[in-house]
């Protein structure tokens, strides 16, 4: 129960940022559409390894607006991190939208590349922190695998009924005081397939 309730928001962030990226680059949007059409049947776990357009699309949404804007540690015992000591029972925050648009780890990190995440280049390597949407390590979020087959699911489903775009001219305003969601609630145009 605890995935359902606390990965509902983080989940339709992802979901909202996916099917924006999927408007403006419609290229993407049919390579998953083809994919998801070539499904028969029920969707499950076997048949969700089969979508594999929509990995490397989830991921680079995952990384240009990470659902959680920053993520708490304590400090178990006195440390220094590059100079700077930080103090037993400190809190310390990691913001992963700055470490997703670092250029020292990402090329171009503003623009909206999935081929980043594909074998040949697999910039989210470069560094084992360079992609923390779910946190990193031990202390990962728990329902990562979960949240990601949730995602898949849904857009499979929505990329076999439906095709969306937006207008040419709409950039988008992310609302900074809460979890990345657009303020005007992303205007897209929705048809029916």
């Amino acid at each position: 129960m605890i995935f359902v309730l606390f990965a509902a928001h983080d989940t339709s962030t992802t979901l909202t940022t996916m099917a924006y990226y999927l408007a403006r680059h419609r290229e993407w949007q049919e390579k998953a559409r083809q994919q998801s059409m070539a499904l028969d049947g029920e969707i499950g776990h076997d048949t969700l390894e089969q979508l594999t357009e929509l990995d490397p699309v989830m991921r680079e949404s995952l990384r240009l607006n990470p659902p959680v804007p920053t993520l708490a540690r304590e400090a178990l015992r006195d440390n220094e991190v590059d100079g700077h000591f930080v103090p037993k029972g400190a809190f310390v925050l990691v913001t992963p939208a700055a470490v997703h648009h670092n250029p020292s780890v990402w090329k171009d990190p503003y623009r909206f590349d999935p081929e980043r995440f594909s074998p040949e280049r697999h910039e989210d390597k470069a560094h084992r922190f360079a992609w923390i949407p779910f946190g990193a390590g031990v202390h990962k979020c728990i329902g990562l695998h979960f949240a990601q087959m949730e995602i898949k699911i849904v857009m499979h489903h929505l990329l076999r009924d439906y095709e969306w775009a937006i207008a040419p001219d709409y950039q988008w305003k992310l609302d900074p005081t809460t979890l990345g969601m657009p303020r005007d609630g992303l205007a897209v145009t929705l048809n029916a397939r």
